[in-house]
Parts: C-alpha cells; sequence; structure tokens
C-alpha cells in the first residue's frame, strides 16, 4: 500500500459507516443487563471512548473501556461486553474475552477475522466480521457503524435514534476540505501539537493525538476541560523554549456545556497573551452525533497532509511492528 492509500481510507470513513450499520440487524438479547463494558486496544478501542460520549447524555448504564489484559472486577453475567480487535488477534483483548466467557457476560465480538473469530464461533458467541483490508485505525467508522446500530436496539431514546439517521443521511454527501486540511498542515509541521476539548468529547481529542502519531508520524499530546485548566495551564510555563515548540488547538462543540465554552475561550487568550500560537475548530451542527464523527473526519484528513508535509508513510507504524516482534520473541 502508498500513503494514497490511507487518503482513499479517511474518506471513505462515511461509506464505511454507512456500511457498518447496514450489516447485521440480529437483536441481541440484552435483558437484565447492568453495565456495558467495552474491551479493546488503539484503533480498535477508540469506537468505545466515542460510544461511551455519544450514549453520555441519554444511557443508564455505566459504560467502561477497558484497554489492558483484565476486566474489571464487577464484570458478570449482567455485563454486556464488547469485544473489538480489528485483526481478531490482539493479545489484550483476547485475554479479555477468555475473562468474559468465563464470567457468562453478553458478548458481542467484532474483528476481520483471526482468533477472535474462532473463539466467538466455538463458543456460540454473536461475532460481526468487519470484512476490510486496511489498517484498524481506518476501518473506525465501520466498526462505529455497527455498533451505533446495536446501540439503537438498547437504548430507546428516539431522539438519539433521529441523531444517528439524519447524521447517515449527511455522511452520503459528506464533502471534505482538503485545501483547509494541507494549510493547516503546514502551519503544524515541525511543532509538538496539544488538543484541548471539553471532557464530553475528549474521545475526539483522543482519536485526533492518535492519528498524529500513527499517520503523521508527530507528537502530539490532548488534555480536556475544565480538568487541564487545574493544573497543566500552569505547566505550560517552563522550560521557556516550549513556547515555541508547541502548537495548541482547541475543539469547540455546539452542545458542550456553556462554562466549558467560556472556559475554552479564556485559556485560549491566555495561552495566546503568553506567546503560544493556537486555533479554534468549531463544530457546530445541531446534531450532537454528527459533530463528533465530522470532527473525527476533519482531523483524520490533517492527519494525512501533514503526514505529506512529514515525508512520511502514513500506513506505516515500524515501531509497533518491531515492538510487537520482540514481544513474541
Amino acid at each position: 500500500m502508498t500513503d494514497k492509500d490511507m487518503l482513499s481510507l479517511i474518506k471513505s470513513f462515511p461509506s464505511f459507516c454507512i456500511e457498518g450499520f447496514s450489516i447485521d440487524k440480529d437483536l441481541i438479547d440484552l435483558k437484565g443487563i447492568e453495565n456495558i463494558v467495552y474491551a479493546g486496544m488503539g484503533g480498535s478501542a477508540i469506537a468505545g471512548d466515542i460510544l461511551k460520549e455519544m450514549l453520555y447524555p441519554i444511557s443508564k448504564y455505566p459504560f467502561e473501556v477497558v484497554r489492558n489484559y483484565e476486566l474489571p472486577d464487577y464484570v458478570s453475567g449482567k455485563t454486556f461486553l464488547i469485544i473489538s480487535s480489528f485483526s481478531g488477534n490482539t493479545e489484550e483483548t483476547l485475554k479479555c474475552f477468555e475473562d468474559g466467557l468465563k464470567r457468562k457476560s453478553k458478548i458481542l465480538a467484532l474483528s476481520s477475522g483471526g482468533d477472535v473469530e474462532k473463539i466467538a464461533k466455538k463458543n456460540h458467541i454473536k461475532h460481526i466480521k468487519l470484512k476490510l483490508d486496511c489498517p484498524p485505525r481506518a476501518a473506525l467508522g465501520m466498526t462505529l457503524g455497527v455498533l451505533l446500530k446495536k446501540m439503537t436496539l438498547l437504548v430507546k431514546e428516539k431522539n438519539f435514534s433521529d441523531q444517528i439517521e439524519e447524521s447517515l443521511l449527511k455522511l452520503s454527501d459528506y464533502y471534505f476540505d482538503d485545501l483547509n486540511a494541507k494549510k493547516v498542515a503546514k502551519i503544524l509541521k515541525g511543532k509538538i501539537v496539544n488538543v484541548y476539548t471539553d471532557s464530553a468529547f475528549s474521545s475526539v481529542a483522543k482519536r485526533f493525538a492518535n492519528q498524529l502519531h500513527e499517520n503523521s508520524k508527530h507528537f502530539s499530546h490532548f488534555n480536556f476541560l475544565p480538568e487541564m485548566d487545574h493544573n497543566e495551564i500552569v505547566g505550560l510555563e517552563k522550560p521557556d523554549f516550549i513556547k515555541t515548540k508547541i502548537f495548541i488547538i482547541f475543539l469547540l462543540f455546539k452542545q458542550m456545556d456553556e462554562k466549558n465554552r467560556k472556559r475554552t475561550l479564556i485559556t485560549e487568550r491566555i495561552l495566546k497573551d503568553f506567546g503560544f500560537e493556537t486555533m479554534i475548530f468549531e463544530f457546530e451542527d445541531d446534531n450532537r452525533v454528527f459533530n463528533i464523527l465530522d470532527s473525527i473526519m476533519t482531523l483524520d484528513l490533517l492527519s494525512y497532509y501533514l503526514a505529506v508535509e512529514n515525508r512520511v508513510d502514513p500506513m506505516k507504524i515500524e515501531r509497533i511492528d518491531i515492538l510487537k516482534k520482540r514481544i513474541k520473541e
């Protein structure tokens, strides 16, 4: 694959999401569940963070994303456990799968194949196959589409279902602003990128930081408000050279808490007054679900063009490959 493939994959996010939503319409028996746990790593895990934040205002179920080898002690037969590993062979996620089986959790498994599919079939667990040939981070659209369909069956909230339906319609005619992404990428070149947003949308900041890491081979950091105003804003004082090395991006969403919107604008002004370069991205659609999807696609595209500026192949993740090889030795 070449770097052009990553651009194509990023621009396929809308179609992947629409396809994922239509893949499987089977009902899952979730009667009596008390919580939701999502187990995954890397590009497979971020869908859990996003889903958690989409459900946050409306769901009555506690929701936790696990990025490790072990499930929380409270996981039981009353847990809806989502196992997500695009390759199907992620060792941390497989361990959680085995743990969930022992605890008789109600499990939904997603993968493109691998051991996850084999274990699911052996244990008669519902498995949804993601038929894509791409890096896990590029499969996010389809993973989200599948999960959003399942959540409409679990969370009987008409407004949520309406938001998803409207979002899918907007995705069918989505416009990618390559020109603006190229302009911003030129500005970010050579800078450490700090990303801040409302904690209710922290998954978007996390996704962007990770896309910069993997696609752009570019170090980034993210945090959320109001937390960063209680500590990190002070830490952005020393050493003196950081003012010339860091570029700060703030993400604003129409649905964010008004106090956090005010905090964001004040924080941005303070940091600018202290010599930092800053930029604000605003996502102002009335549809909260679409705002999250729109922000992900906008920032994914930016990560691609920063890879172009950095003259790196956005498809390659050489250090991760080396790490996995050495762990198996």
